[in-house]
């Protein structure tokens, strides 16, 4: 035992190394024979982040194939019968990234999030997934999205990248003016955001959703991560 790792018995394959023709380097022969290496290091690793781990996970049912995944591996989890209310953690996507070539057939995504506390009502037929459970180290792993392993960091949700609801400049324009007329606040504001962004001075359609953002009929769900943490305040 070391500060680095352990030292384990490992069962794999026997091999031997050669000097190859082809690759003008030493290559390796697997003989097909198993052997166990004795005293095989083990390395841990450092530890990258922690979280508080929550109580349980709510999963829409429209997110079958994740559903799916997480019954072949033998998690337990309940399909709520009836609507249920509680309060839990939504996470937000900051500035998310999808990687531009996929790796083992998915699309990584990246981001930071933003914490929200919301009283939600689950309709039924909503996944209910405990962590309080043989699994439940897992079940942590794979909903919780920073987790470089999680099904968001795979790609699982690329729908929550895409604007489902929009409007057109043609009514916005007229509804920005009576906000700004209405708010001062606001007026300054957006001034505000002109001067320290040119980004946003000089893009129509970032103006106009400048606004949009700030009307109630904003998209709530955009950006969303859909899997609600029960039990866990940040």
């Amino acid at each position: 035992m070391n500060e680095e790792g352990r030292l384990v018995d490992f069962l794999g394959m026997e091999y031997e190394e050669f000097p190859s023709e082809v690759s003008g380097e030493e290559e390796i022969r697997w003989l097909g024979q198993p052997v166990i290496y004795r005293d095989y290091p083990m390395q841990t690793g450092a530890v990258g982040a922690t979280i508080e781990r929550p109580i349980a996970y709510w999963v829409p049912a429209a997110w079958s194939e994740v559903i799916e995944r997480l019954r072949l591996h033998g998690v337990e989890m309940e399909a709520i019968p009836e609507p249920a209310t509680q309060l839990v953690s939504r996470l937000r996507l900051v500035d998310p990234k999808v990687a531009s070539v996929p790796y083992e057939g998915c699309y990584r995504m990246s981001a930071g999030f933003e914490v929200e506390r919301r009283e939600e009502t689950f309709p039924k037929g909503t996944f209910r997934i405990p962590t309080d459970q043989p699994l439940g180290d897992l079940v942590v792993v794979a909903l919780e999205p920073t987790s470089p392993a999680s099904f968001f960091a795979w790609g699982f949700f690329p729908e929550i990248l895409q604007q489902t609801e929009y409007i057109e400049g043609y009514v916005m324009d007229p509804l920005a003016e009576r906000m700004m007329a209405e708010d001062p606040d606001l007026r300054e504001a957006f001034s505000r955001a002109l001067e320290e962004d040119p980004e946003l001075a000089g893009n129509r359609d970032a103006r106009l959703r400048w606004f949009y953002a700030r009307t109630p009929y904003f998209d709530d769900r955009y950006l969303l991560y859909p899997v609600a943490i029960e039990g866990r305040l940040d």
